[in-house]
């Protein structure tokens, strides 16, 4: 019997197992920080954790579709990208309405619960870089560039 690995259609099943269990990871910690966030947003009255919450579900839903695009070819990709999109326009047009309320309503939030949670999404989209990053040169492509993006606006500040 030849082996498996000799033919190219292996090989692309063996990459498409390795992407799919990469975002499995990545949709569990996204979906585990949404959770998080959105619960510490909630009682620390912060629209930053809730807005990062927010970011955090539309990166977990995007995964979600991303396992199942991820063995579909490059129209089911930019529909992903483009799902992204929308969603994110949805979540943005939530946290601006959060932001008008909290001028009209003002109330400070939390600071201490918004360092410590702040620094477990930190530690969370680094974890989910370092296991984007293997796969920058595959299809995944985009998806890293986000969480790089990510990083950064966290680490701008400081």
């Amino acid at each position: 019997m030849p082996d498996c690995c000799a033919n190219s259609a292996c090989e692309t099943e063996k990459l498409r197992d390795r992407q799919r269990a990469t975002l499995l990871w990545v949709l569990w910690i996204n979906a585990t920080l949404f959770v998080t966030e959105g619960t510490a947003g909630l009682l620390a009255s912060s629209t930053a954790l809730l807005a990062d919450a927010l970011d955090m579900l539309g990166d977990a839903l995007i995964y979600g579709f991303s396992l199942y695009v991820v063995s579909r070819g490059t129209l089911w990709k930019a529909r992903a990208a483009t799902l992204k999109g929308g969603i994110m326009l949805l979540f943005g047009l939530g946290v601006l309405g959060q932001a008008v309320y909290k001028m009209l309503v003002p109330e400070l939030p939390h600071y201490p619960t918004m360092g410590l949670i702040g620094a477990l999404a930190l530690a969370g989209n680094a974890a989910c870089l370092w296991l984007l990053w293997r796969h920058r040169a595959e299809a995944e492509r985009g998806i890293v560039n986000e969480r790089v993006g990510d990083e950064f606006l966290l680490i701008e500040p400081l």
